[in-house]
């Protein structure tokens, strides 16, 4: 069985009833819920977890989450007491808190990060090239800090959390094997047959809106065959290279998005005995899936229960997360790629 073990206050909580521990790739924040008894064995006397509290939470000595403790719900009744922790990674803030006004002019996305993350004590580090400095950027009043960053993100076709990594977990996903369950998810609602984008040039002198945008890229999905147009636009200056790149990406993302699969398998290690992480490649061997294929892990949840630990996986095709094009659909197929 892992040590948990939740740090607060310089004390370290461990026995746990029931834990779900979950980090992905497409969640900026990573998030916990922990229960328990009340007391330890051997302590007389109460130890509660306070909400708002600074805290880390480890597997055997691996710090996997660092943040705050959001909520704390006890419960009692005449045969026990208890408590239930929740909380998430200190990028939490991020998501929640509003962004000050800010009009910046020559500011390349990381410069922008740095600036907004700044004052939750947040360090930013860019792991691809972020692209050219923004001509001007503003927010939208009432933003948070999370919705700003995603917005230009976007204008330059990134991830805001991570690019797919190229890391590979020991072993492998196989039916019949170590997949005890599966359970996935093909859709094209959200795919698009054409992706335009449409914004002003920096610098545009049109008096008339409808005249000042202008479709600067087009992008097709060849996997969707009747007429599903879609049009963005951009709230700020935009040129053909970056509307060229936001709409690749926004195709890709959207196709990404509408497949995936997610496995249980027992435990909460890989086959040479490292913790399940998210950005990790692993081959999947399921002909009921259709997927036969490397494949991304994008999100993982461990879990402790009455049965046991296991963990719970989603993967993604890797190219989901790359400017490139996406493997041409096999339409007459009913797992991945149709």
């Amino acid at each position: 069985m892992s040590d948990v073990r939740l740090e607060t206050n310089g004390t370290r909580y461990g026995g746990w009833k029931a834990i779900r521990i979950q980090r992905g790739i497409e969640q900026i924040s990573g998030q916990f819920e922990l229960e328990h008894t009340e007391k330890w064995s051997g302590q007389t006397t109460r130890r509660p977890i306070r909400p708002g509290t600074a805290c880390r939470i480890s597997i055997d000595g691996e710090t996997v989450i660092t943040g705050h403790v959001d909520d704390v719900d006890p419960q009692y009744s005449s045969k026990s007491h208890g408590i239930t922790a929740k909380g998430r990674d200190a990028t939490a803030d991020l998501v929640d808190c509003s962004a000050p006004s800010f009009q910046w002019k020559g500011q390349t996305l990381l410069q922008i990060a740095e600036k907004l993350c700044a004052p939750f004590n947040i360090s930013v580090r860019a792991v691809t090239d972020t692209g050219a400095a923004f001509s001007g950027l503003k927010n939208n009043e009432g933003e948070t800090a999370f919705e700003a960053l995603e917005r230009a993100a976007r204008i330059r076709g990134l991830l805001l959390i991570t690019r797919a990594g190229s890391q590979r977990a020991a072993g492998k996903l196989k039916l019949g094997d170590n997949i005890k369950e599966a359970k996935g998810h093909f859709s094209h609602r959200n795919r698009f047959s054409v992706y335009k984008i449409k914004g002003q040039a920096a610098g545009n002198a049109f008096s008339d809106a409808a005249q000042a945008y202008q479709i600067f890229a087009t992008v097709s999905d060849s996997a969707i065959k009747r007429h599903r147009p879609m049009t963005i636009v951009s709230d700020d200056p935009i040129d053909a290279a970056a509307a060229k790149t936001r709409a690749t990406w926004q195709r890709n993302v959207n196709a990404g998005r509408s497949q995936s699969v997610t496995y249980t398998v027992q435990g909460w290690r890989d086959q040479g005995g490292a913790l399940w992480s998210p950005n990790w490649l692993i081959p999947v061997d399921d002909d009921y899936m259709g997927i036969n294929q490397e494949m991304l892990i994008i999100a993982v949840t461990l879990v402790l229960d009455d049965r046991g630990e296991s963990a719970e996986l989603t993967v993604m095709l890797p190219q989901a997360f790359d400017l490139i094009e996406l493997p041409e659909p096999k339409a007459d197929e009913g797992g991945f790629g149709a």
